[in-house]
């Protein structure tokens, strides 16, 4: 079987995750490297020792030698390359937000859904094992009926402490708290609890104007089923307390917490019933993490999995373009609770992912 041969579009999160999560799958060869000047891109594949580099994306998606790309770039950026390579009959797997509007997003969706071809947001948290276990606890009952789940996101990132000019605290290019941080939880709420039925939200910065970015974001949801959650989420929080999920039903509680630096293999997962008293920590099954690699790349290994098993088989695989839109719809009625002051309704669930494993 020939093999899915992969281009892969900027050479930050592009060269150091994606480069190796999809070179870790035998059924994809990465084929060609594209940065925002052809130096650059060519550094980096001869780094990586990637055949072909590209200065221009637009170069990149026009060589027939290449079936499929992999986005690495200010969420401002990605519609259009994507919408091009899907009309170049390229599959496209892309990274959230999906776009920088809900708008953007929408137009997106319809040129995906139009093509039939594959595409995929990389929303790789539901990938960890643990979280994975989690889900299986909610799924079986484990709590009773869910009560309240509150979460708390708290962490410095470096271009907060390092004072940087960079789109991810820029609102305009797609960053700020909401964007890069929000969004992840909107999405894995969703898959978690189920769909959100209405919300209020306050966004903060207290490094500058609002119009910069976000660094922190406060929330109310009450989703579809009349769970109540909480959100508090902040990207200048020195010392942070890290990234924690409290559950709490009517026969158990439950918390998924990472207070590490290392976003994604840092987390352990507590459970407790009536039954025991207490919360314990839950074994992690999940095939072992090499300490040596960034713990981002077996996640994102796995979503390139799913991105690849739609091009092998041709059935559809989730997160899609359908799911990124529906969180950026959620991400824009934060916005509008935020101007007006009050609750909104979330509008109609886009269609619910089925984990699997």
């Amino acid at each position: 079987m020939a093999k899915t041969r992969i281009g892969v579009i900027g050479i930050g999160f592009g060269q150091h995750v994606q480069v190796p999560a999809f070179r870790a799958d035998r059924r994809c060869e990465v084929a060609a490297i594209c940065a925002s000047d052809s130096k650059r891109a060519e550094a980096a594949a001869g780094r990586l020792k990637i055949p072909q580099a590209y200065g221009d994306w637009r170069e990149l998606l026009a060589a027939p030698e290449i079936d499929a790309v992999a986005i690495a770039v200010p969420p401002v950026l990605q519609p259009e390359i994507a919408e091009t390579a899907l009309a170049a009959g390229k599959a496209v797997f892309a990274e959230k937000p999906l776009a920088a509007s809900a708008a953007e997003a929408a137009r997106l969706t319809a040129a995906a859904r139009a093509s039939r071809l594959p595409n995929l947001v990389n929303y790789e948290f539901l990938e960890i094992g643990l979280w994975q276990q989690a889900k299986s606890i909610l799924d079986q009952g484990g709590l009773g009926e869910l009560r309240h789940v509150a979460v708390a996101w708290n962490v410095e990132i470096y271009a907060v402490r390092h004072a940087l000019s960079s789109w991810k605290t820029t609102r305009q290019a797609g960053g700020g708290v909401l964007y890069a941080f929000v969004s992840h939880v909107f999405y894995y709420l969703e898959q978690l609890l189920g769909p959100i039925g209405s919300l209020t939200a306050r966004m903060v910065n207290n490094l500058g104007p609002i119009e910069l970015g976000d660094t922190a974001a406060f929330l109310c949801l009450e989703t579809v089923s009349g769970i109540p959650v909480s959100v508090s989420v902040s990207s200048h929080a020195f010392l942070g307390s890290g990234h924690r999920l409290e559950f709490y039903g009517s026969q158990g509680a439950m918390v998924l917490n990472n207070p590490t630096s290392d976003y994604i293999t840092g987390f352990q997962l507590f459970h407790g019933t009536r039954k025991s008293g207490r919360l314990a920590a839950v074994e992690d099954h999940s095939e072992e993490v090499d300490v040596r690699v960034d713990g981002r790349i077996p996640v994102v290994a796995r979503m390139a999995r799913k991105f690849l098993d739609w091009v092998a088989s041709g059935i559809a695989g989730r997160p899609d373009f359908q799911d990124g839109l529906r969180v950026q719809e959620l991400l824009e009625a934060a916005e509008q609770s935020h101007q007006c002051r009050s609750w909104v309704e979330a509008g109609p669930p886009g269609p619910i992912q089925d984990m699997g494993s």
